[in-house]
């Protein structure tokens, strides 16, 4: 008989790993927040026009060109006691170039629309300001008494650098080519083609072409030339809120004559109105749910079922009383790890069931049924100065179970238990002396 030490009854609370928790935090949050949300749809002006969105949107996001002459509009129904004064209709285009319209009710004041931020490249050209400056001079402009020398070309940066600019008083610091980001308002603009007399109506008419626009820094009180792509008449716009289907409303809005001498008539039957809500957000945190999650079901996943991780405890000699165990018991098992045989090629074993007996000449015999068929080696006794055994458990996402790791000449196997006494009396079989 061999007297073992029990050690206490296995744990089978959950190990939830730090990064598991922190994970579950920050997916809880954003997804928490985005359900409280509602989703904000980006549409063009054509696909709301030709109704190609379907009814089930409600709320969009339209990008385009706004007309900077505003036109009155009644409140909506749902907010009949607020000024008519207030409200305004806002004429929205995808390019200059299209006939389709947007009409956007907003309680946007219309000047707020000349002030944005504005992505431009430093360009060295005085040439083109002070052209600029005279031009606008000769057609009834105000030409202020200080101009930053250096003209701003509006750009869409493509994996550019972008310096962000407080002012234009750090212009001057600013080297020729950066691209920069400032907000500006905008103020009075010609057509760039006006310095060099080269003018075309139509190509003008029409959007194509550059204008030179004087800009004011809210902040420092200066003044700079900015050249865009699109008229002093217009501005780039984001209208946010709910698609409304109002044909009657539509009809009277178009019956009065300035908005159709403004809009043209060949685009009277191609407008459709959008009711902005300033209130509503315009970018969600769903990447942020989404990521979270992945990233929480991938080491969920990985913890649960791949990747097992064994935590050596103290020695086994030091957890309780003893109990004598037959020395030709058979322990139940799972066994992982590379194997051995005597006479035999090496196998990997991924956890399959084996059982363990004691053998008092030779050592503890491990039998394993691996898919060719029953395989069995043996683990000497004592292991000798080639081998090792490490009293531990293998924690898991959801357990705690009693292993042991046993290594000896060429083999490295992992031994799981059902409980701690059936691993201590394998550990005193391995321990003990020939």
């Amino acid at each position: 008989m061999v007297r073992i030490a029990v050690g206490p009854s296995p744990r089978r609370l959950p190990v939830i790993p730090w990064l598991f928790v922190l994970l579950t935090v920050l997916t809880f949050v954003p997804v928490s927040q985005a359900l409280f949300e509602l989703i904000v749809r980006p549409v063009t002006v054509g696909e709301l026009v030709d109704r190609q969105i379907g009814l089930a949107t409600r709320l969009v996001a339209v990008d385009g060109y706004v007309l900077l002459v505003p036109f009155d509009a009644d409140p909506p129904s749902d907010a009949a006691s607020a000024s008519s004064f207030v409200y305004h209709w806002f004429a929205v285009r995808d390019s200059l170039q299209e006939l389709r319209v947007v009409l956007v009710r907003s309680i946007i004041a219309p000047r707020a629309l000349r002030e944005r931020s504005v992505v431009a490249r430093v360009v060295d050209d005085p040439g083109t300001v002070s052209g600029a400056r005279a031009g606008i001079v000769a057609r009834g402009g105000t030409d202020p008494s200080a101009v930053a020398p250096l003209l701003l070309t509006e750009v869409r940066p493509q994996g550019e650098s972008i310096r962000e600019l407080r002012s234009l008083a750090e212009l001057g610091q600013v080297p020729v080519g950066q691209v920069v980001r400032i907000t500006l308002r905008f103020e009075a603009g010609i057509a760039s083609c006006v310095a060099h007399n080269s003018c075309q109506a139509r190509q003008l008419a029409s959007g194509a072409g550059t204008w030179d626009n004087l800009a004011r820094d809210p902040a420092s009180g200066g003044w700079a030339v900015v050249r865009t792509e699109y008229p002093p008449s217009v501005a780039p716009f984001q209208g946010v809120g709910q698609h409304a289907q109002d044909p009657e409303l539509l009809a009277s809005v178009l019956a009065q004559p300035l908005v159709r001498g403004m809009l043209g008539w060949a685009s009277v039957l191609r407008v459709a109105h959008v009711e902005q809500d300033l209130g509503l957000p315009i970018n969600h945190l769903w990447a942020g749910p989404i990521l979270f999650t992945a990233l929480g079901t991938l080491l969920f996943v990985g913890l649960r079922v791949g990747y097992p991780r064994f935590r050596v405890t103290p020695s086994i000699a030091r957890q309780g009383a003893v109990r004598p165990i037959s020395l030709y018991a058979a322990l139940q098992c799972r066994a992982s790890g590379r194997i051995t045989p005597r006479h035999a090629s090496p196998f990997e074993a991924r956890d399959l069931p084996a059982t363990l007996r004691a053998d008092a000449e030779e050592g503890a015999e491990l039998s394993m049924e691996a898919p060719g068929g029953r395989r069995s080696v043996t683990i000497p006794h004592g292991l000798g100065g080639l081998g090792s055994i490490e009293v531990g458990e293998v924690l898991t996402l959801s357990r705690v179970s009693p292993a042991l790791k046993v290594s000896w000449f060429g083999n490295n196997v992992l031994l799981v238990f059902s409980d701690a006494s059936a691993r201590n009396a394998a550990a005193a079989w391995l321990q003990r002396s020939p």
